[in-house]
Order: structure tokens, then C-alpha cells, then sequence
């Protein structure tokens, strides 16, 4: 079994962020305490430390990511509205809705506005970088007038700022995870509101871009929505989430075997966490669960590192 290391916590305490590693580097992008941040906190690996970034141009959280050479692409997520803004609206619905792109370039430490997703904002979507192309997954239009969870796909074309329809999911889902390993998509769990009394999921889903179509794997033990994902090898590692409780379960899938199997939970059980890989070691930051003795949410900074 593998063991949990803790490692300096991140400045800002939150969930639903993103992470990225770059280099020796991990990139904790934007999410939420009790309001959305636009934090972005690099830490250094090898010195166990965290230096501050350039802030999001839009604060989100729920939101995805991926990076592609030496640019990070940030795509969809929700903003908190503040009482102000919830004046301002005229009715006090809790969130805005993203359909934003944006991309940081990790040269120029600079963000820069591109082509919105044309299917209108969403969030809990899942993001993954996939043949020098931005997959955008799944989600919620969270929208006060229009709620409901999608299984749109939409791709983005780096080279000319373009998107394109993808295939549809095989059912509506909200936050799955994703990762892409030999240029194919896998992605399990998340919830669908096709059978209410089991909304957190556990199918594993491959996509072959260039067959063009979603084909079902084995399925991950415990279903569940909004856990931290990454590869490792051959290996897809998924660490909490929720049941509808919250999970400190770490199951990995073997892509060679098409098999999962469990290791050492996590520390803590929470969701809306953010999982990423250095070199070949795997870190696991953020997140949230209930307070056990009081109303509210318990809004981590935690970041430990997996060894395997």
C-alpha cells in the first residue's frame, strides 16, 4: 500500500480549483472559500514552499484545466455572487455561470481572453488536453432559468481559436474525471440525474478521437462525483470525491488490464479536490467537507504527496 506524505499547505484555503504541474512546478488555479478567489499559488516541489502567480482574470471555481506545451487553458466554472451582486441581479440565485476561456502563457506569466465555449456556460465540467487539442466535458449550465446537467462535448483548437462539437457523452454527467493517456480520453464517475436514487455514477468511459465514439470499461468500485484525478504511468489514479459522503478512497485503474483496485485512502475524506503528477509523484491539494460539530463547509489547504 502506498503512504500519505504532508507537504506545506497552499496559501489560500479552497475547493474546487485546479491544478497543473509544469516542470518542477504545481500551478493551484483560482476556486473558493466562502467567495470565489483568483489565486493562482505555484509551489516548488523541491523547496516544499509556494510563491504567488498571476491572479485569474475571472475567478471561478468548478472549474477545468489543462495545459498544452507552455500554455494553461482554464475553461467554464461558477463565481459566488456577492450580496452586491446579488442586488445587482435582483434575485438572490447564488452563482454565475462561466462559458469563459482563458490561457495563461507560463513564459510571459501573462492571461489572455479566447474563444468562449459556444455552448453557453457550464460548470463541473471536466477539462483535458488531448492530441494538441482542449476537450471540454460534461457539466451543469447552472443557470437559475435553465438548470440541468449536459452531455455535451466541446473541442478547441489552439491554433485557431476555434471550437468544434465532440462526441456526446453516453449520459448527461456532472463532475466526472478525466485524464488522457496515449492520446485517448478515460473518464469515470460524476452524477447523472438519470436515476435519482443513484446519482453518483461509476461507469469508465474511453474515447479513441479518431473513432469518434465513447466505449464503456470497468467500472471504477465506488461511484462518485467531483474526486481529484491523475496518470501515472499506466495507471489513473482517483482520490475522493463524494458518495454522496465524503470519500478518502484512492482506486486506481490499470488502462493495460482494464482493472481497478484500492490503495491507502487519503488523510481526510473531502470532494472538490485537485490531483496532478510531478515527475512521477503524485500530489493531491484543496477541498472541502461539512464541519462535523457546526453548519458550513471546512475549506482545506491541505497538500500531500502520494507515494506509491
Amino acid at each position: 500500500m502506498g503512504t500519505w506524505i504532508q507537504r506545506a499547505p497552499m496559501p489560500t484555503p479552497r475547493h474546487d480549483l485546479q491544478s497543473i504541474a509544469v516542470d518542477g512546478t504545481i500551478y493551484a488555479i483560482s476556486g473558493a472559500d466562502d467567495l470565489t478567489v483568483d489565486a493562482v499559488e505555484i509551489y516548488d516541489v523541491a523547496s516544499d514552499t509556494w510563491t504567488q502567480g498571476p491572479p485569474i482574470p475571472t475567478k471561478r471555481g468548478w472549474l477545468g484545466a489543462a495545459r498544452i506545451g507552455r500554455r494553461i487553458y482554464v475553461a467554464g466554472g461558477k463565481t459566488i455572487r456577492t450580496p452586491e451582486e446579488k442586488q445587482a441581479y435582483g434575485h438572490d440565485y447564488h452563482f454565475t455561470s462561466r462559458d469563459n476561456l482563458e490561457m495563461l502563457d507560463l513564459d510571459e506569466q501573462t492571461w489572455s481572453a479566447l474563444a468562449p465555449m459556444p455552448g453557453g456556460p457550464r460548470a463541473g465540467l471536466a477539462v483535458t488536453a488531448c492530441q494538441d487539442q482542449i476537450w471540454a466535458i460534461g457539466g451543469n449550465t447552472m443557470l437559475r432559468e435553465d438548470p440541468g446537467i449536459l452531455d455535451r462535448v466541446e473541442v478547441y483548437d489552439v491554433a485557431t481559436d476555434t471550437w468544434a462539437p465532440g462526441p456526446a457523452l453516453p449520459r448527461p454527467t456532472q463532475g466526472p474525471t478525466v485524464a488522457t493517456h496515449d492520446d485517448r480520453i478515460y473518464l469515470t464517475g460524476g452524477i447523472s440525474d438519470e436515476d435519482p436514487q443513484r446519482p453518483c455514477r461509476s461507469e469508465t468511459y474511453v474515447l479513441d478521437p479518431a473513432v469518434g465514439r465513447w466505449e464503456a470499461l470497468a467500472p471504477v468500485p465506488t461511484g462518485r462525483e467531483s474526486s481529484g484525478s491523475c496518470v501515472l504511468g499506466d495507471l489513473l489514479y482517483t482520490f475522493g470525491g463524494k458518495d454522496p459522503h465524503y470519500s478518502a478512497a484512492t482506486e486506481i485503474y490499470d488502462i493495460r488490464a482494464d482493472r481497478w483496485f484500492e490503495d491507502a485512502p487519503m488523510p481526510v475524506g473531502k470532494a472538490w479536490l485537485s490531483a496532478c503528477v510531478v515527475g512521477e509523484r503524485p500530489f493531491v491539494m484543496g477541498g472541502a467537507h461539512n464541519w462535523e460539530d457546526r453548519e458550513g463547509y471546512n475549506w482545506i489547504a491541505d497538500l500531500h504527496e502520494f507515494a506509491p
